[in-house]
């Protein structure tokens, strides 16, 4: 007695945790599960209802009781009459509507599906959501403890031929990523599927606010992004056209990618969803959870085209080619024919395969800004962090070469230590190490410089007002003569009077170990030099364009050649610098449209630089120097800074220092050393000494 009342117990305790799996939204899910198990049992031959009778009555006597499960003689070994009876009672169970099934009405609207494959889907959805589904396929005599077509075709009632034909490789339920082919018979249920069971949507327009979220607002503005044009104009016409198209954008982390498909999207009216961000954890979604996003946004947007799909980080999810069980054409044929404007965001570009590279209809690469730009940008996150900056401070931090992302973090590290500018400053430089990159400003143009003081076989002053009045910008110019004489000064002073930034560049910024690299870093600065508008500047050219017969390497010569490809195919200003033009290549001097050869300056141009530098004359007790270069001075002045000296002897000595280094001389004295008074500073030598 005490047994059986045991076991009465146990079987009202499962029948409520039935009860509860089931819950109180979920009344229509007992008659599905009824009519499916009724398709099993009316299924079972002689010897199956022998077999797994017993369990199967268990099972139903648990979560759908009827009347003819009271009839039976022998719970223990059912007879086929008997199983029959129990069937016919299943299946006359009256349906209701359960939550999932306007859920699978929407879905199969929204991918296009015939009531077969949604049949298929919610047999799927509902062997993954409820116990009893997956005890039923267990006890059941299938065969498989997973979902076959032949288990599928049993419990949905549809023709064994229909299930496979709706189950074959790249059917609709597989290219909308809603199943996953196991590739061993069986199929599960993608993540994105899983989801889908456990939304608790009333409408459809929930469900899509679900899954399609509103739009989120950048913090960079359309003007921000000025220095992009004019592919930035270019992109903006095509979304405006509304026509289905992939847009790369690529770049160093922090350039602003994001915010820029953000603003672009707003920019043409549309809103930007980004494609599986996070999983239902808030956790990292893998690479097949955001491809399974991607695709239910690429179904619901065809009927939104006031939409644009981003898929940030999506260096991940264009190589799955090369993962296993990936399809290399599957992901060519997603970025050629999108469906929905997708614009796809990678951090590096020579990841991607070229196949998939050439089905972009248009790839934009994010570099630095221009300086009014990133100025820009920097009083703006300064405002934002709630950080005080001057003209000068703000003009030293939009100075730096780091990305704006980098520069905003900076300015919020200073207002959460109580700091300013330096602070601030501290905080971008200390990222930017740990990225391996230096953020120091590029060479200032000097304040003082001017043209008619560095001397040059041509007018330096006339060149560059015709240079900056002509406006063809396809042209080269290559800057020779000693170090020091201003070739480097000239360049940027030319680039501030077309109005142009200058892109800087030197050897060790193109140089690569690697076999075919430094070409590609030199095709590289030529491309974000045409992209930016900007004047390329590249110091010590003679590292790429030295003598190719001199070449031991094969290598070698081809540095040479990308140089002169990319020069007979200018798209903006370009200067070269050279100390040692005798070591170009003859090709190459031909290529450049313009060619000026810098030389050390005269007594003259010496004096008023002194002037200008010093804000003293040239003691007229001291014979002018011959042989000074701007650059002497720039040294010069740079060390009466730090060392507070304004006495002319010591001035004109340092000067006089500068030119014998240059001709191997000795420097002579250092630091503070001041001529002796008693001796007249005309008779003095370099070093100090009085003259033999």
């Amino acid at each position: 007695m005490e047994l059986e009342l045991r076991e009465i117990a146990h079987n009202m305790a499962r029948r409520r945790a039935a009860q509860a799996e089931f819950g109180q939204s979920e009344r229509g899910e007992t008659a599905h599960f009824a009519h499916a198990a009724a398709r099993v049992l009316q299924g079972l031959s002689a010897n199956q209802v022998k077999r797994c009778g017993e369990d199967l009555i268990d099972l139903i006597d648990r979560e759908v009781p009827v009347a003819a499960l009271q009839k039976l003689a022998n719970r223990e070994k059912p007879s086929v009459v008997e199983i029959r009876a129990v069937a016919r009672q299943l299946a006359a169970k009256r349906a209701e509507q359960a939550q999932l099934d306007p859920v699978f009405a929407w879905v199969g609207e929204l991918f296009g599906l015939d009531p077969a494959e949604i049949t298929i889907l919610t047999i799927f959805a509902r062997w993954g959501k409820f116990e009893c589904w997956r005890e039923l396929v267990r006890r059941a005599p299938l065969s498989c403890s997973n979902l076959t077509p032949s288990a599928v075709a049993q419990l949905s009632g549809l023709a064994n031929n229909t299930v496979e034909q709706k189950l074959m490789p790249g059917a609709p339920l597989f290219a909308s990523r809603l199943l996953h082919d196991d590739r061993d018979g069986e199929y599960s249920l993608s993540p994105l599927l899983r989801r889908l069971i456990r939304v608790h949507a009333e409408t459809r327009e929930d469900m899509l606010r679900w899954l399609m979220p509103e739009p989120e607002q950048g913090g960079l503005l359309w003007d921000d992004f000025e220095h992009l044009d004019p592919l930035r104009s270019v992109a903006l016409k095509i979304l405006v056209s509304k026509e289905p198209v992939s847009i790369l954008l690529f770049g160093e982390p922090g350039t602003g990618k994001t915010e820029f498909a953000r603003s672009l999207a707003s920019e043409a009216g549309s809103g930007a969803i980004f494609a599986g961000l996070s999983d239902d954890f808030g956790n990292e979604p893998d690479r097949s959870e955001r491809l399974d996003h991607l695709m239910i946004l690429r179904a619901m947007c065809r009927h939104h085209r006031d939409r644009v799909i981003v898929v940030d980080e999506a260096d991940d999810v264009l190589m799955m080619s090369e993962r296993k069980g990936s399809s290399k054409q599957w992901i060519n044929r997603l970025v050629e024919a999108p469906q929905v404007t997708t614009i796809w965001i990678v951090n590096q570009r020579s990841r991607l395969d070229p196949a998939v590279l050439r089905r972009m209809t248009l790839a934009i690469g994010f570099d630095r800004p221009r300086f009014a730009v990133r100025e820009r940008v920097a009083q703006r996150s300064a405002e934002t962090a709630s950080v005080s900056l001057n003209t000068a401070e703000l003009r030293e931090i939009a100075s730096l070469k780091s990305p704006p992302a980098v520069v905003a973090a900076g300015l919020k590290a200073a207002h959460l230590a109580s700091g300013g500018a330096d602070v601030a400053k501290t905080a971008i430089h200390s990222v930017m190490r740990a990225l391996g990159q230096s953020c120091a400003p590029d060479a200032p143009g000097s304040s003082v410089y001017d043209p008619n003081l560095s001397r040059a076989d041509t007018d330096l002053s006339c060149l560059a007002e015709r240079l900056a009045a002509t406006p063809d910008r396809g042209w080269s110019l290559l800057l020779s003569g000693p170090s020091g004489t201003g070739k480097s000064a000239f360049a940027r002073h030319l680039a501030q009077v077309m109005g142009l930034e200058t892109e800087e560049r030197r050897c060790s910024d193109l140089m690569s170990p690697y076999i075919g690299e430094t070409e590609q870093n030199i095709a590289e600065a030529f491309a974000k030099a045409a992209e930016r508008g900007a004047l390329l500047l590249i110091d010590e050219v003679d590292s790429f364009l030295y003598r190719r017969e001199g070449g031991q390497r094969s290598w070698e010569v081809s540095q040479v050649n990308e140089m002169l490809v990319q020069l007979e195919h200018l798209r903006t200003p370009f200067i070269a610098t050279t100390n040692l033009a005798d070591n170009l290549d003859p090709a190459t001097q031909r290529r450049f449209t313009i060619r000026a050869v810098f030389h050390a300056m005269t007594p003259a141009q010496a004096s008023k630089l002194f002037k200008a530098r010093f804000g003293i004359d040239w003691p007229l007790d001291w014979p002018v120097h011959e042989g000074q270069t701007p650059g002497d001075f720039a040294v010069v002045a740079h060390r009466a800074r730090l060392l507070s000296e304004r006495e002319p002897a010591v001035l004109l000595r340092w000067l006089r220092e500068e030119i014998d280094a240059r001709s191997g001389h000795s420097r002579g004295v250092m630091g503070f050393h001041v001529p002796d008074a008693n001796v007249p500073t005309k008779l003095m030598s370099t070093n100090g000494r009085k003259a033999a």
